[in-house]
């Protein structure tokens, strides 16, 4: 028999073999903290003779069952808990994808027994995937729901089973009866109240009948959905029926659906819905209008998402009152499985899908952080979870006990499909596009490794810990299903997770045992048509610990959890007040509740009109006026591509733009400010009247508007008391030398109207990145310097930058004459002028990519840099900003710095640096670039052999395999002679840190809060805000120009930091300041406006429209 492997024809699970196109190789770098404590494992495994629970997914493959002919063969079954007889002991069903379903009845203390063929939901050995329990006929007792997929010949065998309990350990299947029996190839469900009307209605997650990748056919299906290949939504008629709103509830999409979980994540009262989509199809977040209706916000609310979205689960985890989301993919954890498993998208292909309207999707878990405003911020690279392998199940629940709930992943393929070196060997077999052999044959090609589980701590400070090692989550296996409950009543979180080809896994938990932490459980008593109260939320406080949690039962992948809540406790023994919200809004409150207890709530006496237990009280210090003002300028970016001369740039270094200049350029008293244009746009001037409005200046700029204008600053150049404009060129479209690096300065000829000085500047054909004024001199006029940011093709060399001396209006380039130390410091992003060594002159403090925060001391005017000196050496990193201010109220100047973050990709420190080596390593003429990052204490590099072998070929012959490529440090595959002699940096921090001035020319250097590091911080202001006497720090950042693989820095909202007068800063919510900047920012400032004495604030936003947002002086102060 052929077998076709056709481009977009047959396609292995969820991605393509791409047999016919190249691909990039996702390479990552990894964090996984070891631990080798001799405690006890959290976890215990039992035995299946211990527990009584045998089930095993055996899959069998064969011709009909594989990845090639049915792309979802491998993705297991799941795991539903709940007590089905009411004896308050939690009973488990597993479904099996070629075996029979079971059903475990819970005898107590860890025993379980098999009543599957009594009860009568076994199946019939059809392919089954997901379920979940629910009370569906509202008796007070827990129903089954299967879904089933894979029949093409008898579609009425892929019908969802819907098993009725009877109340005697027996059920009767009844999903025709009830409407519900969907035909089409289903994953999961979920059941909710969707319109509130006290019954639960049904939401099947379906997904295609087809293997086939073809975009053509996705992008038909996307944009026209049809109700064959649609998720189907079913409205409880409450009569023991169902009817399908799928088109009239406004859900009727295309999709490859793998996972789904409602909750209400914005707080209206709604329930909304999560959708997480496989390949390249994107997740779906449906809002709730209230009106019976949903809508799509998954751009508004969603920066970027997974690629191959998986399990997906909602759940509080920074226990702020908002439920936050975590959405599975499959990026390898360590690098031999990304150098060798990983695929990375075709750059043409990840363009082409965000053009059609799909999402920006990348190859790795993702974290939603919810902002409190119907947007998210994605946080997994920092979180530590956003590679945890071939990942199904997620959910959130506090395993150890402590008040943080702690995460758990499930992971494993049955074969390793992405297999690259299979890919090789299946490609020298085809013939024509097509494969001759047998199926076992193909099938057996592909490797089998079995990988352990991940279970990770929540830290309570945005961060995780994988404990998985010591909490005893090491079994090596193919797991997908999974579900939590207390099995043994004892207080903790037991797990059962469904595997193929290996007994179902169950685990004990021991924190009631080996731990102190206390615990209270919550069963809730609803109304009649949803005695389960399924939507409730429950929130709790003890002390200053608090607490939310909302009722679902669907979480993870393909299955569900029993209706209880669990709260871990720490060492509180007791709450101090219980909140229920029912769905239907009103409230009940309990006081003073012993810990360790299970506490039964009935709706019974529920009042209306209480208030939000997580209400914010405060009034916003910020409003975005942005709408309302005149100043509307949009920063337009020419179009062009940095990787095509430098494949392996880590990022683009065309994007740095704009950059505002701030000051009152006509004299009325009031700040006006110019932005700077990409090329092809010309730079805009706004002139500020008294009544805070603006009007657009011309100037001679417009003509200018061929460069790219990356810095700019208004300051006296001619002494005549008006301040004229400096503009730095800039860009990595232009070649080396090219007149259009040329800065320019236009002189102010009062009143506000400029014209170009064509004499005053010397020749200065570098790529710029700032500049700053100062009388460093001490001569009464003020000279500049220019930072230069980039050689235009060659990243990362460093440039030259310029210090120009004045000369009544006319300047020289002195650098080389002041001390050789400022002609090529480096990549340089800012540079502040600032009297560090307290001898009354004005000294320079440099920041830049990969760069130290650099101290060069004015001795006479010759500049030194002395960096080492201060105990800088160590800071390198790709800082950004630096600014300068009194925060701790001791009379000199502290500093803060903008820098990456730690949201990203790549992880510094003093002991595991990121690398960059640059040099010809191919001797072809042209400079190469390579990363390197530690995993497990070995330096490898960052790129995978596909992408760095299309920049340097030779890596192709010297590796022939990706295995041999994957098993190579960086010194392997260069060569020491090569990397010694190559141009290097290392960074070693990334933190946006806050630098205090200790007196006697010593400085402390240390991380702003870890909210100020989700984002690279581009923009800082230093002002007292809330009007409590001490400096606080307003920030923003965004980085969207990263590369593909890498993939955006977009989790950043600007951020408010309270001073308290002794260099600290408490981070505030947006719903507290009001503050919010979610744009890819490249500068902030603040502008004296308004006759009433309120400030604003301009944010610069690259290839988007620039924020106005209005300080409210007087507004209610915050705590601080």
């Amino acid at each position: 028999m052929k077998y076709s492997y056709q481009k977009n024809t047959f396609s292995i699970c969820r991605i393509s073999l791409f047999i016919f196109s190249l691909v990039l190789l996702q390479a990552c770098n990894n964090s996984t903290e070891t631990n080798n404590s001799s405690e006890s494992p959290l976890f215990s495994l039992l035995e299946a003779d211990e527990s009584g629970i045998h089930f095993n997914n055996v899959l069998q493959e064969s011709p009909s069952v594989n990845t090639y002919v049915y792309f979802n063969a491998y993705n297991g079954g799941g795991v539903a808990i709940g007590d089905i007889n009411n004896d308050n002991l939690p009973d488990i069903y597993f479904t099996g994808s070629m075996v029979e379903n079971k059903l475990y009845l819970n005898k107590g203390n860890m025993q379980f027994e098999d009543i599957t063929s009594n009860a009568g939901v076994g199946g019939r050995n059809d392919w089954t995937t997901g379920v979940t329990m629910a009370d569906v006929n509202n008796d007070g007792l827990l129903d089954i729901y299967v879904c089933r997929a894979y029949n093409n010949n008898f579609p009425e065998l892929a019908a969802n089973l819907l098993y009725i309990n009877n109340g005697d350990l027996t059920f009767t299947e009844q999903a025709q009866a009830y409407g519900i029996a969907d035909q089409s190839w289903s994953t999961h469900s979920t059941f909710f109240d969707y319109d509130l009307d006290g019954d639960l209605d049904l939401y099947v997650l379906n997904h295609l009948k087809v293997n086939t990748l073809d975009h053509g056919f996705s992008l038909a299906n996307f944009t026209n959905p049809v109700h064959e290949r649609s998720d189907h939504f079913y409205r409880n008629n409450g009569n023991g029926t169902f009817t399908d709103v799928t088109v009239e509830a406004g859900v009727l999409n295309y999709g490859v659906g793998l996972g789904v979980v409602s909750g209400d994540v914005n707080n209206d009262g709604w329930p909304d819905i999560y959708v997480a989509n496989d390949r390249q199809e994107p997740d779906i977040l449906y809002i709730n209008n209230g009106d019976g209706t949903f809508e799509n916000t998954i751009h508004q609310a969603v920066r970027h998402t997974s690629y191959s979205s998986m399990g997906v689960d909602l759940s509080d985890f920074n226990n702020d009152g908002q439920l936050d989301m975590m959405v599975c993919d499959m990026m390898a954890q360590n690098n031999y499985r990304r150098k060798t498993q990983m695929f990375g998208m075709n750059p043409q292909d990840f363009w082409m899908i965000v053009a059609d309207g799909y999402h920006y999707q990348y190859m790795r878990n993702v974290l939603q952080l919810n902002n409190g405003n119907g947007t998210f911020s994605e946080i997994g690279q920092m979180a530590g979870v956003a590679k945890t392998d071939w990942s199904w199940a997620t959910f959130f629940a506090d395993f150890d006990n402590d008040g943080l709930k702690d995460l758990f992943v499930s992971n494993g393929i049955k074969r390793d499909i992405e297999d690259n070196d299979f890919k090789i060997e299946l490609e020298k077999k085809l013939k024509d596009g097509y494969y001759e052999g047998s199926i076992e044959e193909l099938v057996n090609m592909m490797p089998s490794n079995p990988i352990p589980n991940k279970i990770f701590r929540n830290n309570g400070d945005l961060t995780f810990s994988d404990k998985s090692s010591d909490f005893g989550i090491t079994q090596p296996c193919f797991s997908n299903g999974a579900a939590y409950a207390d099995l043994d009543l004892d207080g903790d979180l037991d797990l059962v997770v469904n595997n193929i080809n290996l007994t179902a896994s169950v685990y004990e938990n021991n924190a009631r045992k080996d731990l102190a932490n206390n615990y209270l459980q919550i069963q809730l008593s609803g109304e009649n048509g949803n005695l389960f109260a399924l939507g409730a939320k429950v929130s709790v406080k003890s002390g200053d610990l608090q607490q939310h949690q909302e009722l679902t039962l669907t979480r993870g992948f393909k299955s569900s959890v029993e209706p209880k809540i669990h709260f871990g406790l720490g060492s509180h023994s007791q709450v101090d007040e219980v909140v229920v919200t029912w769905p239907d809004g009103t409230q009940s409150r309990l006081n003073d509740i012993a810990a360790n207890q299970l506490l039964e709530i009935d709706k019974t006496g529920a009042k209306e009109g209480l208030p939000d237990p997580w209400g914010n009280k405060h009034t916003p210090l910020f409003t975005d006026i942005s709408k309302t003002s005149n100043a509307d300028f949009q920063h337009s970016e020419n179009e062009y591509d940095d990787y095509l001369k430098e494949s392996l740039l880590p990022h683009k270094t065309s994007q740095f733009g704009p950059k505002i200049a701030l000051g009152d350029v006509d004299g009325n008293g009031w700040d006006d400010f110019f932005i700077g244009g990409a090329s092809g746009q010309a730079g805009v001037l706004y002139l500020q009247n008294d009544e805070s409005d603006f009007r657009e200046s011309s100037g001679p700029w417009q003509r200018d508007r061929a460069y790219e204008d990356i810095g700019a600053l208004f300051f006296d150049a001619d002494n005549d008391e008006d301040l004229d404009l400096y503009v730095v060129s800039g860009g990595n479209e232009f070649e080396q030398d090219s007149p259009l690096l040329q800065d320019r300065l236009y002189v102010n000829l009062g009143n506000g109207q400029f014209e170009r000085a064509t004499d005053a500047l010397p020749e200065m054909l570098t790529s710029g990145g700032c500049v700053s004024a100062a009388d460093y001199d001490g001569d009464g006029d003020l000279d500049l310097f220019i930072g230069g940011r980039l050689i235009p093709g060659q990243y990362p060399f460093a440039p030259r930058s310029y210090l120009l001396q004045n000369d009544n209006g006319k300047f020289t380039d002195v650098t080389a004459e002041t001390g050789n130390d400022l002609l090529s410091p480096g990549l340089v992003t800012t540079a502040l002028w600032t009297d560090f060594d307290k001898d009354e002159d004005l000294d320079l403090i440099l920041t830049g990519e990969w760069m130290p925060i650099s101290f060069f001391e004015n001795n006479n005017g010759n500049f030194t840099n002395q960096t080492e000196k201060y105990g800088f050496d160590h800071t390198t990193g790709w800082w950004n900003i630096i600014i300068e201010e009194d925060f701790d109220g001791d009379g000199d100047m502290d500093y803060v710095a903008g820098n990456l973050g730690k949201n990203y990709k790549y992880k510094a420190s003093d002991y595991e640096p990121l690398h960059i080596y640059c040099s010809d390593f191919d001797k072809t003429g042209t400079y190469d670039i390579v990363l390197g990052y530690y995993d497990d204490g070995t330096l490898f590099p960052v790129r995978g052999r596909q992408c760095s072998s299309e920049q340097m070929p030779f890596l192709k012959e010297k590796f022939p395999t990706y295995d041999q490529f994957a098993k190579a440090n960086i010194n392997d595959i260069y060569g020491d002679e090569a990397l010694e002699s190559a141009l290097h940096y290392q960074a070693k921090l990334f933190t946006s840190s806050y630098i205090e001035n200790q007196g006697n020319g010593t400085y402390s250097i240390r991380p702003l809060p870890i909210q100020a590091q989700i984002a690279p911080v581009q923009g800082l202001i230093s002002r007292d805000f809330n009007s409590d006497g001490n400096m606080d720090i307003l920030l923003s950042g965004n980085f969207h120009v990263s590369e593909m693989e890498t993939g955006r820095a977009d989790a950043g909202n600007g951020l408010l930091l309270l001073g308290d007068g002794k260099g600290n800063f408490q981070p505030t919510k947006i719903s507290e300041s009001g503050f919010y900047a979610p744009g890819d920012v490249r500068d902030m400032v603040l502008l004296n406006s308004d006759s009433e004495g309120s400030p604003l604030i301009i944010v610069a936003n690259n290839n988007d429209r620039i924020q106005v947002i209005k300080h409210e002086e007087g507004g209610v102060q915050l705590e601080n």
